[in-house]
């Protein structure tokens, strides 16, 4: 058994018990006092110096030189009322349904791991918790508090659990080269026309039927101008408009996000969404504004390279058959640790934490999830592995 596996295994305990306590502690974006004090302090607790670079931003480090590899591991939760019923749930109206305590908890980990085999790295690691994942704000609050830099990183890794689906037993590992996770756009369409009675259409300009027939407009996009090769959504979640039944409002404002698989199908994808939107808003005689959010993440990219020299790493600790590369993106969902991919060669892993044959028939983001504390080890030795592993093969 790989020396990093067993040593995690007989951590579980401690891993649970961190797991148990951030999760307990919730916190959104960069809210995150509790968990970040309760980071710090265990790092320290591991002769590990952290220091706090953005509101609730934790790195440190861990050996010395180049090359300089990079673990990052989000810990916010989502604003919404956990219903687990799991006896260390959250309290405060947040909850972590999306697993990020698993990865600060596989994280502290595999940091007390690496410390306790510092002098055999061939290089450094570089600890990355981060904030406001959720929201897509925290990874470039770190760049920009300079992450990257000093010691500037030359690579980049992290995991995501995933539950509730058959292939997600704990312990398993499922990933892909290239695009991994979406590109996610926020899009916000403003259709102005002129109010007025409903029994008289045709002295106003009506913004709601202008906004239906975009929206439909827009779907025409992708039935018959994106390759069918490629994976595209445009959804519209949010629609506001009007006061009453019998009155035409002035101005109706629609919501949705775009997720696309490469910066030039996203580039497409954009523009055209826009040039229909305002196009068919004038045919209705409307004015249609349109607004791309500048909260926005690009795709998830694995570096082709990395990711097949990290395969046999990871296999190393899951067993044959534990780790399967898959031929496409693991997830329509967008990961803010795109902006890492973007800037230094970096790789992103699902890890199973659950699945639905025993019993966690939850997927991520259901208030309801519960995970299989069993996979705690499983990352954090993966984590510590692939990062000594990763520094060796540098030389």
């Amino acid at each position: 058994m790989n020396h990093y596996l067993k040593t995690a295994q007989d951590m579980l305990p401690r891993l649970t018990e961190d797991r148990r306590a951030i999760h307990a502690m919730g916190g959104v974006e960069f809210d995150l006092r509790q968990s970040a004090d309760y980071i710090l302090r265990e790092l320290a607790g591991a002769g590990i110096k952290a220091r706090e670079i953005c509101p609730c931003g934790i790195t440190a480090t861990i050996g010395r030189g180049s090359p300089v590899i990079l673990l990052r591991a989000d810990f916010d939760a989502l604003p919404l009322n956990e219903v687990s019923g799991l006896p260390f749930a959250c309290a405060t109206g947040s909850c972590h349904a999306c697993g990020h305590d698993f990865h600060a908890a596989m994280l502290l980990g595999a940091a007390r791991m690496l410390k306790a085999r510092e002098h055999e790295l061939h290089g450094t690691v570089k600890l990355m918790f981060q904030p406001a994942e959720e929201t897509l704000r925290g990874c470039m609050a770190m760049i920009q508090a300079g992450v990257l830099e000093n010691p500037r990183v030359d690579a980049a890794f992290a995991l995501h659990v995933e539950a509730g689906a058959q292939h997600s037993a704990a312990g398993t590992v499922r990933y892909s080269l290239g695009a991994t996770y979406a590109a996610g756009d926020k899009i916000s369409v403003t259709v102005r026309g002129r109010g007025g009675h409903g029994a008289l259409p045709s002295k106003n300009i009506d913004p709601v039927t202008a906004a239906a027939q975009i929206i439909v407009a827009i779907q025409h996009i992708i039935s018959m101008e994106v390759p069918t090769s490629e994976r595209v959504t445009v959804t519209f979640g949010l629609i506001q408009g009007g006061t009453a039944d019998n009155i035409i409002p002035d101005e109706v404002t629609f919501k949705g996000t775009i997720r696309t698989f490469s910066d030039e199908m996203r580039a497409f994808v954009k523009q055209r969404v826009q040039e229909v939107a305002e196009l068919c808003g004038r045919a209705m005689r409307c004015q249609a504004d349109v607004v791309y959010s500048d909260v926005s993440v690009p795709p998830v990219i694995n570096n082709d390279a990395m990711a097949r020299q990290l395969f046999p790493m990871i296999e190393d600790i899951t067993g044959p058959g534990g780790t399967t590369l898959v031929s496409e993106p693991s997830s329509f969902g967008s990961e803010d640790f795109a902006h890492i991919t973007s800037r230094v060669p970096g790789v992103m892993i699902n890890l199973g934490a659950g699945d639905s044959a025993h019993g966690f028939d939850k997927a991520m983001h259901n208030p309801a999830v519960v995970l299989d504390e069993n996979a705690l080890p499983y990352g954090a030795a993966i984590l510590a592995h692939c990062a000594e592993s990763w520094l060796k093969e540098q030389e």
